[in-house]
């Protein structure tokens, strides 16, 4: 059963996973604000496109703006409006993303982002449903379901005093994250097929190959569902036939099926695992410390010894604050404390 006006959705053509598909149905129920979590590319604006899609209110505005593509000197008259005379060449009053959201939804992606400064002001709009422009002494009343998503740890930013815990806890009523690909790949058969069938023009959706498939799963696939679709596209571009073949598929995709093809063959490193990331944060950094600490420093041993690409390696240690040097000289890793403090 669906929610009043809101347009059903199919799971067999939708590439979210079933259990983040009934949040969506159960969220779409409330007026609650929003908070989506997950990696760049996982499809996050397209869950909120979907919550959206599946509420009351459907019929109304639907505003998606990214804050990470705002210049602060302009945040708050882009969120809230200004009127005439407010700043210099402000000739004409006009009305910020609230007001223009009025009735429907606003998502603000990369929540992160937001000033220190202003998000005070976001918190009075969420608790009062009153924003007030740059330059006016008068509050207009208006009526917006939020929903923000991240791709940054906002408890971490909440400990370290970059976001507020206020508004953290006002944004997190309703709560879930979107898993990355690489956590899906015995779905990425039926994702990618999903997403040929949205990319097909008017011929048919070309098949997918199974030593293309093995590529598709070998990969690390950092920018996730966009990362894959634009692979897809790109095969779909150079596919002669109806079958996308490991010869179709970008370069550093072919790369990776001809190591798989090798290692069936009996060479290359068939002793290299596959990663498998554990549910809590603190004790994945644990692992890549120890790990480190355990190949004298040198982050292309620790990466191997977790069975992890260099590049998914490389970004853990940017996104746990981990510093090593260059893997030549001392073994030492600085990991920063989990208070946010410096070591």
């Amino acid at each position: 059963m669906t929610t009043a006006g809101a347009r059903p959705i199919d799971r067999e053509t939708d590439p979210l996973p079933r259990d983040v598909i009934r949040f969506a149905r159960r969220a779409a129920r409330r007026p609650d604000p929003v908070l989506i979590l997950g990696e760049t590319g996982s499809g996050k604006t397209h869950l909120a496109r979907l919550i959206h899609r599946l509420s009351e209110r459907a019929g109304a505005p639907l505003i998606c703006v990214s804050l990470g593509s705002i210049a602060e000197s302009l945040f708050e008259r882009e969120l809230f409006g200004h009127v005439r005379g407010a700043f210099t060449d402000a000739r004409e009053s006009a009305a910020g993303l609230f007001e223009a959201a009025h009735g429907g939804t606003l998502v603000l992606d990369e929540i992160g982002e937001l000033p220190l400064g202003l998000q005070p002001k976001l918190l009075s709009v969420l608790e009062d449903g009153r924003v007030r422009r740059l330059g006016s002494a008068r509050d207009v009343a208006v009526d917006v379901r939020v929903i923000a998503a991240t791709n940054v740890d906002l408890e971490a930013m909440m400990r370290e005093r970059r976001f507020r815990a206020d508004l953290f806890f006002r944004l997190a009523v309703l709560t879930v994250r979107v898993p990355p690909l690489r956590e899906r790949v015995d779905q990425l058969e039926a994702i990618a097929r999903i997403l040929l069938e949205r990319s097909a023009r008017e011929r048919p959706a070309p098949r997918i190959s199974e030593a293309a498939l093995a590529a598709l799963r070998g990969y690390d696939w950092l920018g996730n569902i966009r990362e894959l679709d634009s692979a897809l596209r790109w095969a779909t571009t150079f596919c002669d036939g109806d079958v996308i073949d490991v010869g179709d598929l970008p370069a550093k995709l072919r790369d990776r099926g001809a190591k798989g093809r090798l290692a069936r063959a009996g060479g290359g490193d068939t002793a290299v695992r596959r990663y498998v990331a554990p549910r809590e944060p603190a004790r994945e950094r644990d692992m890549i410390v120890r790990a480190l600490r355990e190949e004298g420093g040198n982050r292309a041993r620790a990466a191997r010894r977790l069975g992890m690409s260099r590049a998914t390696f490389y970004t853990k240690l940017l996104r746990f604050g981990i510093a090593t040097d260059n893997g030549h000289g001392s073994p030492a890793v600085r990991a920063r404390p989990r208070d946010g403090t410096e070591a």
